[in-house]
């Protein structure tokens, strides 16, 4: 018997009249009952019954037309205990219809619903933007970008074939039955969440809340992982975001200087310099925001990115980013059309408006990465790195705008005047620099763990096969914020602008350059959460 496969079993019980009188065996697999007050359902996956076949997969595949490369249900593998005695488990898993959905949760368009009746999360696919985002925020791996139709896609447990009865696909299609819907108490899940998805390398539950249940006889080892716990690869580059996140704090560092110079410098000159800062920070800004809308799917939906602002900090993100844009728009047209001449108190206010309003949007940044929980991106340190790469490009940024418009007005009294002030943002310079660089940095020392934890696996992919870039980020970011800054505070008026100029400008390009490379590594670096065992 125990050589026999799940599909000869199933039919020896068939044959010999085992199967329970007067139904079919896959109506058991689903409740005789809907979902009472205080209930919802669930899978129920019998582990000790799991033999890896992917009937489940094939079956959820066919049923909802999915491309040939999408999957919404992956049968992982783990596996422990020792040589003499080993241990391999196959682990099917779905979407597990959590009662606190972090893919709901972090939607900018509500493209997401948690049946009041039922308890299925499903996706609402008129409704997606293609933003990904739920992608980043589900530790389960569960919502999956097409690319051809610009949507994300998600099990939603058949639920369809649920209300009339029916089994859901991957529950009928299962030769050994180990797969069924039950009914679960939600105040039971809320009590104890650590009791569902409790299978070795799962995300934590208290996060979700998931209901899927997986029973086994077995105890497993306490050495049980992932069959592909040693494997780490870089994840995608999302350049859109890359170009959003780094041109946008480039922007707002700009404002911020702008906001600073206009207290300290005299206003003869504040009026002949700043309509040049302004113009090129506002098109920087609105570039940046152009940008991200390549990351979407559907682009011409963005509008709809607001709809969320109560509970996603994505929308929150965008909202406040276009109030920076509207703000530094009528900022530069304020500048531009002379409507600030003998207005300096609403040029000053509205000045510090849009630097007040692109740091909020800079936090909201922040916070939609800390979102996900992912340890490389959840942790104090990315406050230094989004703020600081504003203040590293502002200051890199006004220093060659102001160097290019004295050598261009041929003004070397201006340059004496403006002189000790470019002095102290080439001081802020480095040390914003030294910070971020160590910041950077920081998470190398995890290279030493005994243990393969997230950030020691994020280390050895930034010394492994992003090494390269690695080590130019370090090396733009050195150059460009230490060391050729220093040697920028020892040149003096003898030198002539020209070398200014060109000093200035290699400082921008360098430290523009590392900015980026370290957004590159943000985004590639990662590791994501996701089921044990699954790709």
């Amino acid at each position: 018997m125990e050589e026999l496969t799940a599909v000869e079993k199933f039919s020896l019980h068939h044959d010999m009249r085992q199967l329970p009188r007067g139904e079919s065996s896959y109506r058991e697999l689903i409740p005789k009952t809907t979902p009472g007050p205080g209930q919802q359902y669930a899978f129920e996956v019998n582990l000790d019954q799991c033999t890896g076949c992917k009937a489940c997969v094939v079956a959820c595949h066919n049923e909802n037309g999915l491309d040939e490369d999408e999957t919404w249900r992956s049968v992982g593998l783990i596996h422990g205990g020792t040589t003499q005695a080993p241990v391999v488990q196959h682990v099917t898993t779905a979407c597990h219809h959590c009662l606190d959905p972090a893919c709901s949760d972090g939607c900018p368009v509500n493209a997401y619903e948690k049946d009041s009746t039922t308890g299925v999360v499903k996706h609402l696919d008129d409704q997606c933007i293609g933003c990904q985002y739920c992608t980043f925020t589900c530790p389960y791996d569960v919502p999956k970008y097409n690319k051809k139709r610009g949507i994300v896609h998600k099990c939603d447990m058949c639920i369809s074939r649920l209300k009339v009865g029916e089994a859901p696909a991957c529950v009928r299609a299962c030769p050994s039955g180990a797969i069924r819907i039950t009914l679960v108490e939600t105040a039971t899940v809320k009590k104890d969440p650590a009791h569902y998805v409790n299978i070795p390398e799962a995300p934590d539950s208290r996060y979700t809340q998931p209901t899927t249940k997986y029973l086994s006889k077995k105890e497993f080892p306490k050495n049980m992982v992932s069959m592909d716990f040693y494997s780490i690869h870089p994840e995608h580059s999302h350049w859109p975001l890359i170009l959003m996140l780094v041109l946008t704090q480039l922007s707002v560092g700009t404002f911020c200087v702008i906001a600073f110079l206009q207290k300290i410098l005299p206003a003869q000159i504040t009026s002949e310099v700043l309509p040049y800062y302004v113009f090129v920070a506002f098109v920087v800004g609105i570039l940046a925001l152009l940008a991200s809308v390549f990351h979407l799917g559907r682009p011409l939906y963005a509008f709809r990115a607001i709809i969320g602002l109560k509970k996603s900090w994505l929308s929150r993100e965008m909202l406040v980013f276009g109030l920076f844009a509207l703000l530094a728009t009528i900022y530069a047209v304020g500048f531009w059309g002379n409507l600030f001449e003998g207005k300096m108190f609403a040029s000053d206010g509205l000045s510090l408006a849009t630097a007040l309003s692109g740091l909020l949007g800079i936090f909201c940044s922040v916070m939609v990465y800390k979102k996900t929980k992912r340890p490389f991106w959840d942790n104090h340190e990315i406050f230094l790195k989004f703020f600081l790469t504003a203040v590293i490009l502002g200051i890199s940024s006004i220093l060659l705008m102001t160097m290019f418009f004295l050598f261009v007005q041929g003004d070397a009294p201006m340059f004496l005047t403006v002189e000790n002030v470019m002095q102290l943002l080439v001081g802020v310079l480095i040390a914003g620099t030294s910070v971020k660089l160590i910041a950077d940095g920081a998470v190398l020392l995890n290279l030493g763990d005994t243990e393969l934890t997230s950030l020691k696996k994020t280390a050895l992919l930034m010394n492994g096969p992003l090494r390269v870039v690695t080590i130019w980020r370090f090396i733009c970011g050195g150059l460009g914020g230490i060391v050729l800054p220093i040697i920028f505070l020892g040149l003096t008026e003898i030198h002539g602008l020209e070398r200014f100029v060109a000093m200035a400008c290699f400082i921008f390009i360098f430290c523009l350059s590392g900015e980026f490379l370290e957004r590159y590594l943000f985004f590639r670096a990662v590791v994501p959460f996701k089921m044990p065992g699954t790709k």
